[in-house]
């Protein structure tokens, strides 16, 4: 579009975020081996000096031996910082130096004039300035941050309430995962070694070096779905040998699922039991006499043994208030759960026995169930009491059925536990009737997605009928192309994609089928997982003040069930009338 065109575009479109001034620019910057000048002897500056030189920065330090702190002596006499001496010169700040930044940390009052003539020559060779409890003369402000290795957490409220920043990061920090840091740079190393994968496929051949970068962006959206699912204690306890056999197992972006034994080398790449760390051979040698063959025709050797029991449990939508107590029940007595990988982390921390979570990443979402039902049979030849925990209920587009059979060929019955699906609670944690007296007297659950990631043939629209599309976010503008195109849905039809039903960071986007696609990016994309609802009866309850296009944070911070009862009371019947 010529931004220069005639044609006036509306502000207005609630889908176009509209600036609210009064914020600060959050930035990490990096400063290895730049200089900073530190001005003051107190506590402020020693703590200034340290943060500075953990983030790799050369240091000067102006400030009175006579009145500093201790740490600040130290660190000279260690010529962990430069010494420039007891008072400020304007030299210090010559452009040779190309120093970036000023810290003025004055102890009293009384430094009032020597503070007001560091930011003036500041300003005047356009260093910028922090001078402590002194927004007005700061061009930069410095948030109450907190770190772990690589992690590293900042709140600001913008000199507002500093005292309140630090309460608002202790707050926050009590929240956070144990081994937070550890999970980061295991991801971290990760990461580098695949950009190393590609550097060493790269090569003279333009094909070749064309399949390695295909590879790596396969590889780096395996590894996106692991920081999304995978737990952070998990991650956290990645060791180099678990990183090379991950990354040897995801070499072009599928699991090899061919591969007899990678159910028995490779099962630990998401275990809470301590027993997978054990090397690779251990795992071999619980292959015992006994074959099976599965449906593909891959034969597999399961152990002898007394006979243990099998559970499909249906887990809900997310939140662990809405798991049935049947469920529960199954929970707490298995001695091994098997468990999707989009089952939220709230209901995954309810296991107490060995956990594995599945490995299905795009491309390898058969492997990965192979591995599971490999799995479960050892277990089950064991004696074990298995449950498989799926998302919402297993027979909705969980494979609920297909694990039924595999099991009973295997001489198994299969107890099977219902659980809430998101394809009912989702809409109606959003705030959507799926019927509605004469708006909606039929509502229709597909999938947007086939096996191996085929398309499917889709509904006709029907003016009358809710229609929820599962597994659809990944291929949206396919879906609605399709749609639109062919099914002789409206373009203007009201949608909504829910995200995370249940969950503390449920999400609705709404939009109409021409807009969503675009409204989804312009809010940051998708927040798996998450379903599509098309019709009439998205309009239903929607309150004037709520936007045609745009997203609404449903549940905000609290994700108990009660409360999200009143919250949609509050945000739909406002009158408080059921």
């Amino acid at each position: 579009m010529n931004p220069s065109s005639t044609t006036p575009l509306d502000a207005t479109l609630p889908s176009i975020p509209q600036p609210q001034g009064g914020a600060s620019l959050m930035v990490a910057f990096q400063c290895q081996s730049k200089k900073m000048l530190v001005v003051g002897s107190n506590h402020v500056a020693a703590s200034q000096v340290l943060t500075l030189l953990e983030a790799d920065a050369l240091v000067t330090l102006v400030g009175d031996q006579d009145t500093m702190v201790p740490e600040l002596t130290y660190r000279i006499q260690q010529q962990q910082v430069h010494y420039a001496g007891h008072h400020w010169d304007a030299s210090l700040l010559a452009a040779e130096d190309d120093v970036q930044m000023v810290f003025v940390c004055p102890s009293s009052l009384d430094e009032k004039t020597t503070v007001d003539t560091i930011v003036q020559q500041c300003r005047q060779r356009r260093v910028p300035v922090n001078v402590t409890d002194r927004n007005d003369l700061s061009d930069f402000l410095i948030p109450s941050t907190y770190r772990d290795q690589s992690l590293q957490i900042a709140v600001s409220t913008n000199g507002q309430a500093p005292k309140l920043a630090n309460r608002i990061r202790r707050h926050v920090i009590s929240g956070l995962p144990a081994n937070l840091g550890q999970a980061v740079h295991r991801v971290g190393t990760l990461h580098k070694q695949i950009q190393q994968q590609q550097s060493d496929d790269n090569g003279s051949d333009t094909a070749a070096a064309a399949a390695a970068a295909a590879a790596t962006t396969r590889r780096m959206n395996w590894l996106a779905q692991i920081s999304e699912y995978w737990s952070m204690e998990r991650l956290a306890q990645l060791s180099d040998a678990d990183m090379h056999d991950l990354l040897e197992t995801y070499q072009d972006g599928s699991d090899h699922g061919g591969n007899q034994s990678s159910a028995f080398q490779l099962h630990s790449a998401d275990s809470n039991s301590s027993d997978d760390a054990q090397d690779q051979g251990s795992h071999k040698r619980k292959r015992m006499a006994g074959t099976s063959a599965t449906e593909e025709g891959t034969t597999l050797d399961y152990p002898h043994g007394k006979m243990g029991t099998i559970t499909l449990v249906g887990s809900g939508p997310g939140d662990p208030e809405l798991l049935t107590l049947a469920a529960h029940r199954a929970i707490r007595e298995a001695d091994l759960v098997l468990s999707d990988k989009i089952v939220p982390a709230e209901v995954v921390a309810m296991v107490e026995c060995e956990l594995k979570i599945a490995r299905k990443f795009p491309g390898n979402a058969d492997a990965a169930q192979d591995e599971f039902n490999a799995l479960a049979l050892v277990a089950l030849q064991q004696g074990k009491k298995v449950v498989r925990l799926k998302q919402g209920d297993p027979f909705l587009f969980g494979r609920g059925g297909e694990e039924v059979i595999f099991f009973r060929k295997h001489g198994y019955t299969t107890k099977v536990i219902p659980g809430i699906s998101s394809a009912v609670a989702g809409p109606l944690l959003a705030g959507i009737p799926l019927t509605h007296r004469s708006v909606a007297s039929q509502f229709l659950v597909t999938t947007g997605t086939g096996r191996k990631g085929e398309s499917l043939a889709l509904p006709v629209y029907e003016p009358s009928r809710t229609d929820v599309f599962l597994m659809a976010i990944h291929r949206l503008d396919d879906l609605v192309a399709d749609l639109v195109g062919k099914q002789n849905y409206p373009a203007d039809l009201s949608c909504a994609i829910v995200e995370r039903a249940s969950c503390i960071d449920q999400r609705t986007v709404y939009g109409t089928l021409t807009s969503i696609s675009k409204v989804l990016q312009s809010v940051g994309g998708s927040r798996p997982p998450g379903l599509l609802v098309t019709g009439h009866a998205i309009d239903i309850l929607k309150q004037d003040s709520l936007p045609v296009e745009g997203v609404i944070k449903d549940l905000l911070m609290d994700g108990r069930q009660h409360s999200i009862h009143s919250e949609r009371l509050q945000l739909h019947d406002p009158e408080g009338v059921s």
